[in-house]
């Protein structure tokens, strides 16, 4: 008896495989997977075409930017040479107008020291009869 339920229960078993094979639509499931495969298809597509543009973009901004730093370079060219031949000058020149400035200062503390020495001379001319602004007589 249990070799006859065997047999059974495999006809039975074998009798399903072939029910679910035979159940199963080949031309769906094509049809599925084109579809499918079309979708992620377009899809990569506009991906691809997404990163081309990207890269289009990059490499226009790219060109911009050298542009730029080459303007940039030639521009610091042009104007580096003739600043390095300046800059000693300018620097030679404040410091002589710093040394002017200090000798204009010099200047006015001996005026000022000066002022009780120029008193006296111009009292001590009048004693001999010379007169302040006024060319001597007689010499």
């Amino acid at each position: 008896m249990s070799d006859g339920d065997d047999s059974r229960a495999q006809t039975n078993s074998l009798d399903e495989l072939v029910a679910l094979l035979l159940s199963i639509n080949p031309v769906h499931l094509a049809t599925k997977a084109i579809d499918e495969g079309g979708k992620a298809l377009n899809q990569s597509r506009r991906v691809v075409e997404l990163l081309i543009s990207t890269l289009e973009n990059t490499s226009v901004t790219m060109n911009n930017l050298n542009q730029a730093a080459t303007r940039v370079n030639r521009l610091l060219d042009d104007v580096e040479e003739p600043l390095r031949a300046v800059m000693p000058l300018v620097g030679t020149s404040l410091s002589a107008m710093a040394q002017m400035g200090d000798i204009a200062k010099n200047l006015g503390e001996l005026t000022k020291r000066l002022g009780p020495l120029t008193a006296m001379a111009e009292n001590a001319g009048s004693m001999f009869g010379i007169r302040p602004n006024k060319p001597a007589s007689g010499a």
